[in-house]
């Protein structure tokens, strides 16, 4: 019955008909959570105080708010250069100048960073077209084929 009251105090139903069940249901309720009323009492003091420290907060902000951006403006206003077309197409232009000249640089140390692979690797292809040549050259039977041949044939 308290239970109903109080809600009903707090405007959360209408008393009128209530139906009340008996049934018991098993729950996992934490007898560290329940609160006898001298608790409730202690933590709505808590709460109070916690409420009013972040209301505080709030209003510092506010004041800093004022300070950066002037007591009639909240800070998310449209900046001057957006509102004047003229201003945001220029605005727009250095921006996509910008950008341009940045993939222009990366393209260029694209190119370079290739160019010094294909540099660097040329001397080593022409080492490994050298060696091959002078291995060609040598023996037309392979090295291990030989050796095995010789001692096959020692016995």
């Amino acid at each position: 019955m308290q239970v109903l009251k109080l809600c009903e105090t707090a405007g959360l139903v209408k008393l009128g008909h209530v139906a009340l069940d008996g049934t018991k249901i098993k729950a996992n309720a934490s007898k560290h959570k329940a609160m006898s009323y001298e608790r409730m009492k202690k933590r709505e003091l808590e709460l109070k105080a916690e409420v009013a420290r972040m209301l505080a907060a709030a209003e510092a902000a506010a004041a800093e708010e004022d300070v950066t951006f002037g007591k009639d403006k909240r800070g998310d206003e449209m900046l001057d250069w957006a509102g004047d077309k003229q201003k945001r197409l220029a605005k727009i232009q250095q921006a996509m100048a910008s950008l341009e000249a940045e993939a222009k640089l990366a393209a260029q140390e694209e190119r370079r960073i290739e160019a010094e692979k294909k540099s660097s690797a040329r001397p080593q292809a022409a080492r490994s077209l050298a060696n091959r040549r002078r291995r060609q050259q040598r023996s037309p039977i392979p090295r291990r084929y030989a050796t095995s041949l010789i001692r096959k044939a020692a016995p």
